[in-house]
Protein backbone atom coordinates (compact mmCIF):
# COMPACT_ATOMS: atom_id res chain seq x y z
CA UNK A 1 0.00 0.00 0.00
CA UNK A 2 0.90 3.55 -0.47
CA UNK A 3 3.51 5.17 1.75
CA UNK A 4 3.01 8.73 3.73
CA UNK A 5 6.10 10.22 5.09
CA UNK A 6 6.37 14.13 6.63
CA UNK A 7 7.06 15.81 10.00
CA UNK A 8 4.35 16.10 12.30
CA UNK A 9 1.36 18.08 13.91
CA UNK A 10 -0.52 21.50 15.05
CA UNK A 11 -1.98 21.38 18.50
CA UNK A 12 -4.61 23.13 19.67
CA UNK A 13 -5.76 22.73 23.99
CA UNK A 14 -7.55 19.32 24.08
CA UNK A 15 -6.66 17.67 20.80
CA UNK A 16 -4.05 17.89 17.96
CA UNK A 17 -4.20 17.00 13.98
CA UNK A 18 -1.46 14.70 12.62
CA UNK A 19 0.10 16.68 9.42
CA UNK A 20 1.63 13.64 8.45
CA UNK A 21 2.66 10.95 11.19
CA UNK A 22 6.02 9.41 9.88
CA UNK A 23 5.48 6.06 8.12
CA UNK A 24 1.82 4.75 7.84
CA UNK A 25 -0.15 2.41 5.54
CA UNK A 26 -3.04 4.26 3.99
CA UNK A 27 -5.45 1.20 4.06
CA UNK A 28 -8.29 1.24 6.15
CA UNK A 29 -8.68 0.37 9.49
CA UNK A 30 -4.97 -0.68 9.05
CA UNK A 31 -3.61 2.24 11.84
CA UNK A 32 -5.43 3.68 14.40
CA UNK A 33 -8.00 6.38 13.52
CA UNK A 34 -5.87 9.40 15.21
CA UNK A 35 -2.69 8.98 12.50
CA UNK A 36 -5.25 10.00 10.16
CA UNK A 37 -4.91 13.85 9.10
CA UNK A 38 -8.59 14.29 9.23
CA UNK A 39 -9.06 12.00 12.72
CA UNK A 40 -8.31 14.54 15.75
CA UNK A 41 -7.91 12.93 19.43
CA UNK A 42 -8.26 14.41 22.96
CA UNK A 43 -5.69 11.69 24.14
CA UNK A 44 -2.40 12.16 22.12
CA UNK A 45 0.29 14.80 22.04
CA UNK A 46 3.13 15.94 20.28
CA UNK A 47 5.26 13.64 22.68
CA UNK A 48 3.00 10.17 21.36
CA UNK A 49 3.39 11.24 18.05
CA UNK A 50 7.76 11.46 18.14
CA UNK A 51 7.20 7.99 20.19
CA UNK A 52 5.24 6.42 17.55
CA UNK A 53 7.35 7.33 15.22
CA UNK A 54 10.85 6.53 16.41
CA UNK A 55 9.76 3.70 17.69
CA UNK A 56 8.37 2.46 14.21
CA UNK A 57 11.76 3.30 12.27
CA UNK A 58 13.49 1.75 15.24
CA UNK A 59 11.86 -1.70 14.71
CA UNK A 60 11.58 -1.37 11.03
CA UNK A 61 15.01 -0.27 10.04
CA UNK A 62 17.74 -1.82 13.06
CA UNK A 63 16.69 -2.93 16.61
CA UNK A 64 19.90 -4.04 17.43
CA UNK A 65 21.35 -0.27 18.16
CA UNK A 66 19.34 -0.66 21.19
CA UNK A 67 19.75 0.09 24.90
CA UNK A 68 21.30 2.94 26.45
CA UNK A 69 19.08 3.83 28.33
CA UNK A 70 17.37 7.34 28.50
CA UNK A 71 13.51 6.98 27.11
CA UNK A 72 12.66 6.05 23.80
CA UNK A 73 12.35 9.31 21.35
CA UNK A 74 14.08 11.53 23.97
CA UNK A 75 10.88 11.36 26.24
CA UNK A 76 11.01 13.28 29.74
CA UNK A 77 10.28 10.66 32.26
CA UNK A 78 7.67 13.63 33.87
CA UNK A 79 5.75 13.27 30.59
CA UNK A 80 5.36 9.06 30.50
CA UNK A 81 1.82 8.36 30.89
CA UNK A 82 -0.37 5.18 29.22
CA UNK A 83 -0.94 6.43 26.14
CA UNK A 84 3.03 6.11 25.89
CA UNK A 85 3.17 2.71 26.83
CA UNK A 86 -0.09 1.70 24.45
CA UNK A 87 1.96 3.15 21.63
CA UNK A 88 5.45 1.57 22.34
CA UNK A 89 3.79 -1.84 22.46
CA UNK A 90 1.18 -1.00 19.38
CA UNK A 91 4.45 -0.68 17.25
CA UNK A 92 6.32 -3.30 18.81
CA UNK A 93 3.63 -6.07 18.37
CA UNK A 94 3.89 -4.69 14.13
CA UNK A 95 7.12 -6.58 14.34
CA UNK A 96 6.30 -9.55 16.61
CA UNK A 97 9.31 -11.21 17.38
CA UNK A 98 10.63 -7.93 18.35
CA UNK A 99 8.07 -7.52 21.14
CA UNK A 100 8.32 -11.14 22.60
CA UNK A 101 11.69 -10.46 23.35
CA UNK A 102 10.15 -7.69 26.01
CA UNK A 103 7.69 -9.90 27.21
CA UNK A 104 9.63 -11.17 30.44
CA UNK A 105 10.85 -7.75 31.14
CA UNK A 106 7.51 -6.29 30.86
CA UNK A 107 5.77 -8.69 33.50
CA UNK A 108 8.81 -9.57 35.74
CA UNK A 109 10.06 -5.52 36.59
CA UNK A 110 6.72 -3.99 37.70
CA UNK A 111 6.34 -6.10 41.42
CA UNK A 112 9.99 -5.00 42.06
CA UNK A 113 9.16 -1.30 40.95
CA UNK A 114 6.30 -1.33 43.15
CA UNK A 115 6.75 -3.61 46.01
CA UNK A 116 10.32 -4.24 46.97
CA UNK A 117 12.74 -2.56 49.26
CA UNK A 118 14.82 0.75 47.36
CA UNK A 119 18.20 -1.62 48.18
CA UNK A 120 16.81 -4.37 46.21
CA UNK A 121 15.63 -2.14 43.28
CA UNK A 122 19.20 0.09 43.53
CA UNK A 123 20.54 -2.92 42.86
CA UNK A 124 18.66 -5.56 40.88
CA UNK A 125 16.92 -2.63 38.54
CA UNK A 126 20.14 -1.10 36.72
CA UNK A 127 20.97 -4.55 35.53
CA UNK A 128 17.82 -5.09 34.19
CA UNK A 129 17.12 -1.49 32.60
CA UNK A 130 20.66 -1.73 30.86
CA UNK A 131 20.27 -5.27 29.94
CA UNK A 132 22.86 -6.81 31.26
CA UNK A 133 20.39 -9.51 33.32
CA UNK A 134 17.02 -10.51 32.43
CA UNK A 135 13.85 -11.23 34.43
CA UNK A 136 10.47 -13.23 34.18
CA UNK A 137 7.52 -13.88 36.48
CA UNK A 138 6.85 -16.81 37.79
CA UNK A 139 3.55 -17.60 38.59
CA UNK A 140 1.69 -20.70 36.73
CA UNK A 141 2.48 -24.16 37.47
CA UNK A 142 1.15 -27.55 36.19
CA UNK A 143 -1.56 -28.08 38.55
CA UNK A 144 -2.59 -24.07 38.83
CA UNK A 145 -3.19 -21.26 36.17
CA UNK A 146 -6.17 -19.51 36.59
CA UNK A 147 -6.54 -20.69 40.36
CA UNK A 148 -3.75 -18.83 41.74
CA UNK A 149 -4.59 -19.09 45.43
CA UNK A 150 -3.59 -22.91 44.35
CA UNK A 151 0.21 -22.48 44.03
CA UNK A 152 2.12 -24.90 46.04
CA UNK A 153 5.48 -24.11 45.07
CA UNK A 154 6.78 -23.79 48.70
CA UNK A 155 9.64 -20.78 49.88
CA UNK A 156 10.39 -21.54 53.83
CA UNK A 157 12.98 -20.07 55.99
CA UNK A 158 15.93 -21.51 57.57
CA UNK A 159 16.71 -21.50 60.94
CA UNK A 160 18.49 -18.34 60.78
CA UNK A 161 15.85 -16.52 59.57
CA UNK A 162 18.78 -15.27 56.70
CA UNK A 163 17.21 -17.23 53.88
CA UNK A 164 14.43 -18.97 51.92
CA UNK A 165 14.42 -22.98 50.64
CA UNK A 166 12.47 -23.29 47.39
CA UNK A 167 10.57 -26.04 46.36
CA UNK A 168 8.11 -26.74 43.38
CA UNK A 169 7.43 -26.16 39.57
CA UNK A 170 6.43 -23.31 37.42
CA UNK A 171 5.25 -23.97 33.85
CA UNK A 172 4.31 -21.89 30.69
CA UNK A 173 6.55 -19.36 32.17
CA UNK A 174 7.47 -16.64 29.26
CA UNK A 175 11.16 -15.68 28.65
CA UNK A 176 12.18 -18.23 31.95
CA UNK A 177 15.27 -20.18 30.58
CA UNK A 178 16.58 -17.04 29.13
CA UNK A 179 16.49 -15.16 32.22
CA UNK A 180 18.93 -14.42 35.41
CA UNK A 181 16.44 -13.53 37.92
CA UNK A 182 12.66 -15.14 38.42
CA UNK A 183 10.04 -13.07 39.81
CA UNK A 184 8.19 -15.93 41.64
CA UNK A 185 4.91 -16.36 43.58
CA UNK A 186 5.47 -19.14 46.35
CA UNK A 187 3.44 -20.57 49.67
CA UNK A 188 5.73 -19.18 52.51
CA UNK A 189 2.62 -19.28 54.71
CA UNK A 190 -0.84 -21.14 55.09
CA UNK A 191 -3.46 -22.25 53.01
CA UNK A 192 -4.92 -19.58 50.41
CA UNK A 193 -4.45 -16.30 49.01
CA UNK A 194 -3.14 -14.98 52.71
CA UNK A 195 -0.27 -17.61 52.47
CA UNK A 196 1.29 -16.46 49.47
CA UNK A 197 4.80 -14.13 49.07
CA UNK A 198 6.61 -12.40 45.59
CA UNK A 199 9.66 -13.81 46.11
CA UNK A 200 13.30 -12.67 43.99
CA UNK A 201 14.88 -15.46 43.00
CA UNK A 202 18.30 -15.24 41.59
CA UNK A 203 19.79 -17.96 39.11
CA UNK A 204 21.59 -20.56 40.88
CA UNK A 205 22.41 -24.15 40.71
CA UNK A 206 18.98 -25.64 41.90
CA UNK A 207 16.93 -24.22 39.59
CA UNK A 208 16.22 -25.99 36.21
CA UNK A 209 14.85 -24.68 32.99
CA UNK A 210 14.29 -26.24 29.90
CA UNK A 211 12.15 -24.74 27.18
CA UNK A 212 8.50 -25.71 25.82
CA UNK A 213 7.27 -25.94 21.97
CA UNK A 214 4.32 -24.11 21.68
CA UNK A 215 2.30 -23.92 18.46
CA UNK A 216 2.58 -19.99 18.66
CA UNK A 217 6.38 -20.31 17.62
CA UNK A 218 9.50 -19.92 20.15
CA UNK A 219 10.61 -16.40 20.13
CA UNK A 220 9.11 -16.26 23.60
CA UNK A 221 10.84 -19.05 24.95
CA UNK A 222 8.67 -20.61 27.15
CA UNK A 223 9.66 -22.51 30.06
CA UNK A 224 9.22 -24.94 32.40
CA UNK A 225 10.95 -23.95 35.85
CA UNK A 226 11.81 -26.57 38.98
CA UNK A 227 13.19 -25.25 42.37
CA UNK A 228 14.40 -27.93 44.23
CA UNK A 229 15.97 -26.60 47.71
CA UNK A 230 16.63 -23.22 46.33
CA UNK A 231 17.42 -20.76 48.82
CA UNK A 232 0.28 -9.51 50.71
CA UNK A 233 2.12 -12.46 47.36
CA UNK A 234 -1.10 -12.69 46.33
CA UNK A 235 -2.41 -9.15 45.96
CA UNK A 236 0.74 -8.25 44.11
CA UNK A 237 -0.15 -10.84 41.51
CA UNK A 238 -3.67 -9.23 41.18
CA UNK A 239 -1.75 -6.40 40.32
CA UNK A 240 0.00 -7.26 38.42
CA UNK A 241 -2.25 -9.19 36.24
CA UNK A 242 -4.21 -5.77 35.58
CA UNK A 243 -1.49 -4.82 33.08
CA UNK A 244 -0.73 -8.39 31.57
CA UNK A 245 -4.49 -8.01 30.29
CA UNK A 246 -4.19 -4.59 29.12
CA UNK A 247 -0.89 -5.52 27.16
CA UNK A 248 -2.86 -8.35 26.03
CA UNK A 249 -5.51 -5.95 24.40
CA UNK A 250 -2.92 -3.87 22.69
CA UNK A 251 -1.44 -7.12 21.22
CA UNK A 252 -4.57 -8.16 19.71
CA UNK A 253 -5.70 -4.70 17.99
CA UNK A 254 -2.47 -4.60 16.39
CA UNK A 255 -2.99 -8.25 15.14
CA UNK A 256 -6.30 -7.30 14.22
CA UNK A 257 -4.99 -3.92 12.03
CA UNK A 258 -1.96 -6.58 10.29
CA UNK A 259 -4.40 -8.92 9.42
CA UNK A 260 -7.41 -5.96 7.94
CA UNK A 261 -3.93 -4.38 6.25
CA UNK A 262 -3.10 -7.40 4.46
CA UNK A 263 -6.97 -8.96 3.25
CA UNK A 264 -7.54 -5.20 2.47
CA UNK A 265 -5.17 -5.31 -0.53
CA UNK A 266 -6.02 -8.84 -1.22
CA UNK A 267 -9.09 -7.95 -1.90
CA UNK A 268 -8.45 -5.01 -4.36
CA UNK A 269 -6.43 -7.57 -6.58
CA UNK A 270 -8.32 -10.93 -6.07
CA UNK A 271 -10.33 -11.70 -8.83
CA UNK A 272 -13.31 -14.32 -8.28
CA UNK A 273 -16.79 -14.30 -10.12
CA UNK A 274 -15.59 -11.32 -12.78
CA UNK A 275 -14.96 -9.17 -9.98
CA UNK A 276 -12.11 -7.75 -7.33
CA UNK A 277 -13.32 -9.35 -4.12
CA UNK A 278 -14.05 -5.63 -2.75
CA UNK A 279 -17.00 -5.37 -5.79
CA UNK A 280 -18.56 -8.25 -4.09
CA UNK A 281 -21.20 -6.92 -1.20
CA UNK A 282 -20.72 -10.23 0.43
CA UNK A 283 -17.09 -9.48 0.83
CA UNK A 284 -17.68 -6.05 2.05
CA UNK A 285 -20.04 -7.09 4.34
CA UNK A 286 -16.92 -9.43 6.73
CA UNK A 287 -14.57 -6.07 5.96
CA UNK A 288 -17.28 -4.14 7.60
CA UNK A 289 -18.05 -6.44 10.99
CA UNK A 290 -14.51 -6.71 11.24
CA UNK A 291 -14.05 -3.10 11.48
CA UNK A 292 -16.24 -1.80 13.32
CA UNK A 293 -15.03 -4.14 16.16
CA UNK A 294 -11.76 -3.04 15.91
CA UNK A 295 -12.75 0.51 16.29
CA UNK A 296 -14.88 -0.60 19.02
CA UNK A 297 -11.42 -2.35 20.84
CA UNK A 298 -9.34 0.55 20.39
CA UNK A 299 -11.98 2.98 21.95
CA UNK A 300 -12.58 0.84 24.64
CA UNK A 301 -8.86 0.49 25.38
CA UNK A 302 -8.29 4.00 25.44
CA UNK A 303 -11.13 4.87 27.48
CA UNK A 304 -9.27 2.40 30.22
CA UNK A 305 -5.85 3.78 29.68
CA UNK A 306 -7.33 7.48 30.42
CA UNK A 307 -9.19 6.24 33.32
CA UNK A 308 -5.81 5.08 34.46
CA UNK A 309 -3.99 8.05 34.06
CA UNK A 310 -6.80 9.85 35.91
CA UNK A 311 -7.43 7.80 38.77
CA UNK A 312 -5.74 8.36 42.03
CA UNK A 313 -2.98 5.83 43.87
CA UNK A 314 -5.53 3.78 45.20
CA UNK A 315 -8.41 4.20 42.90
CA UNK A 316 -6.86 3.32 39.71
CA UNK A 317 -4.71 0.54 38.99
CA UNK A 318 -1.46 1.22 40.46
CA UNK A 319 2.04 5.61 41.04
CA UNK A 320 5.45 11.37 35.40
CA UNK A 321 7.09 7.84 35.58
CA UNK A 322 5.33 6.62 38.33
CA UNK A 323 2.05 8.01 37.26
CA UNK A 324 2.54 5.72 34.05
CA UNK A 325 3.51 2.98 37.07
CA UNK A 326 -0.19 3.20 37.82
CA UNK A 327 -1.02 2.23 34.49
CA UNK A 328 0.62 -1.06 35.20
CA UNK A 329 0.57 -2.26 38.34
CA UNK A 330 -1.57 -1.18 41.94
CA UNK A 331 -4.45 -2.26 43.39
CA UNK A 332 -7.30 -1.62 40.85
CA UNK A 333 -10.42 -0.99 43.11
CA UNK A 334 -12.81 0.33 39.94
CA UNK A 335 -11.06 -1.11 37.11
CA UNK A 336 -9.84 -4.52 37.70
CA UNK A 337 -12.80 -6.30 36.30
CA UNK A 338 -12.67 -3.95 33.67
CA UNK A 339 -9.60 -4.84 32.19
CA UNK A 340 -10.50 -8.39 32.76
CA UNK A 341 -13.44 -8.43 30.31
CA UNK A 342 -11.41 -5.92 28.06
CA UNK A 343 -8.72 -8.91 27.83
CA UNK A 344 -11.90 -11.10 27.68
CA UNK A 345 -13.31 -9.37 24.19
CA UNK A 346 -9.87 -8.35 22.87
CA UNK A 347 -9.36 -12.17 22.74
CA UNK A 348 -12.91 -12.93 21.04
CA UNK A 349 -11.81 -9.67 18.48
CA UNK A 350 -8.90 -11.17 17.78
CA UNK A 351 -10.07 -14.36 16.43
CA UNK A 352 -12.40 -13.36 15.02
CA UNK A 353 -10.95 -10.87 12.39
CA UNK A 354 -8.11 -14.01 12.21
CA UNK A 355 -10.43 -16.19 11.31
CA UNK A 356 -12.37 -14.25 8.74
CA UNK A 357 -8.77 -12.75 7.18
CA UNK A 358 -7.93 -16.28 6.58
CA UNK A 359 -11.35 -17.53 4.68
CA UNK A 360 -10.94 -13.99 2.51
CA UNK A 361 -7.24 -15.06 2.14
CA UNK A 362 -8.16 -18.63 1.41
CA UNK A 363 -5.22 -21.35 0.68
CA UNK A 364 -2.73 -18.24 0.95
CA UNK A 365 -3.91 -17.71 4.56
CA UNK A 366 -2.85 -20.97 5.74
CA UNK A 367 0.80 -20.29 4.35
CA UNK A 368 3.98 -19.21 6.25
CA UNK A 369 5.45 -17.02 3.38
CA UNK A 370 4.25 -15.08 0.81
CA UNK A 371 1.13 -12.71 0.75
CA UNK A 372 -0.96 -14.32 4.01
CA UNK A 373 2.10 -15.24 5.74
CA UNK A 374 1.60 -12.53 8.36
CA UNK A 375 -2.29 -13.71 9.00
CA UNK A 376 -1.44 -17.18 9.29
CA UNK A 377 1.14 -16.22 11.76
CA UNK A 378 -1.26 -14.05 13.92
CA UNK A 379 -4.26 -17.00 13.81
CA UNK A 380 -2.02 -19.23 15.17
CA UNK A 381 -1.00 -17.30 17.48
CA UNK A 382 -4.12 -16.21 18.37
CA UNK A 383 -4.58 -18.67 21.69
CA UNK A 384 -1.87 -16.84 23.05
CA UNK A 385 -4.55 -13.62 23.32
CA UNK A 386 -7.33 -16.26 24.90
CA UNK A 387 -5.34 -18.25 27.50
CA UNK A 388 -2.71 -16.52 29.20
CA UNK A 389 -3.53 -13.71 31.96
CA UNK A 390 -6.85 -15.92 32.97
CA UNK A 391 -9.31 -18.15 30.92
CA UNK A 392 -12.33 -16.55 29.87
CA UNK A 393 -14.46 -18.30 31.51
CA UNK A 394 -12.64 -16.56 35.22
CA UNK A 395 -12.59 -13.24 33.85
CA UNK A 396 -15.68 -12.80 32.35
CA UNK A 397 -17.01 -13.78 36.12
CA UNK A 398 -15.06 -11.62 37.59
CA UNK A 399 -16.16 -8.45 35.09
CA UNK A 400 -19.22 -9.11 36.77
CA UNK A 401 -18.05 -9.66 40.76
CA UNK A 402 -16.58 -6.66 40.71
CA UNK A 403 -19.31 -4.97 39.31
CA UNK A 404 -21.50 -6.19 41.52
CA UNK A 405 -19.18 -5.34 44.66
CA UNK A 406 -18.92 -1.89 43.41
CA UNK A 407 -22.53 -1.13 42.89
CA UNK A 408 -23.67 -2.93 46.34
CA UNK A 409 -20.79 -0.28 47.78
CA UNK A 410 -22.40 2.52 45.91
CA UNK A 411 -25.99 1.57 47.23
CA UNK A 412 -24.77 1.59 50.75
CA UNK A 413 -22.71 4.84 50.43
CA UNK A 414 -26.45 6.50 49.84
CA UNK A 415 -27.88 5.26 52.76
Amino acid sequence: MAKAFGSIISLTKSSFQLSECGSRSTSPWAEPAWYSVERPSPYYKESHVRLRNYVRKWAEDDPSEWAHYPIAAGIRAAEWDGFHDFIIWDELYRAPSISSAFIGLVVGVPPLKTYASTELQAKILPEILEGRKRICLAITEPSAGSDVRGITTTAELTLDGKHYIVNGEKKWITNGFLSDYFMTLARTGGEGAGGLSMVLIPRLPGIGTRKIEIGAGGMSATTYITFEDEGSGFKYTMSNFNHERLWIAFQALRGSRICLEDVMAWCQKREAFGKTLIEQPVVRHKLGHMARQVDGLQSWIESIVYELDHLSHAKGNASSFDRYMKLKWLGSELLGGVTGLLKVQSGIVGKYVADECQKLMGGLGLTKTGQGARIEAIARSVPTLIVPGGSEDVLLDLGVREAVKLSLKASKSKL
